[in-house]
């Protein structure tokens, strides 16, 4: 893992946000919290960061998110429902919610390792 790699998260529901940052930073990432991906990927911290988690539920128009997506430039870590299908932008990696320790950890590592 690369030392203090910049993560942004996009996730409406704050107790989801907060458990998310807690994981994250735990694993030694720096973590840049937001409720939606527009303003995740609009934020200054955007520039630096190595890739995002993103949940579904923080996506607001799905038409425009693979060009944010696409624009971001780096990996992304798409968390989602079991029972929702949602359309998967090409450097998106998904993750099944509510699985997020150990499987969002590891898909975090291996978008950092790939975007090094």
């Amino acid at each position: 893992m690369v030392p203090s790699a910049i993560v942004l998260l996009a996730a409406p529901d704050a107790a989801l946000r907060r458990s998310l940052v807690f994981a994250l930073e735990s694993d030694g990432f720096t973590v840049h919290a937001h409720g939606q991906a527009i303003d995740a990927f609009a934020s200054h911290q955007a520039r630096d960061a190595v890739c995002a988690v993103i949940d579904d539920e923080a996506v607001g128009d799905w038409a425009s998110a693979s060009r944010q997506f696409d624009e971001f430039g780096r990996p992304v870590v798409l968390l989602v429902g079991s029972f929702r299908a949602v359309p998967v932008p090409p450097l998106a990696r998904l993750v099944m919610k509510p699985f997020l320790g150990e499987p969002l950890i590891e898909a975090v590592r291996n978008a950092v390792a790939s975007a090094v």
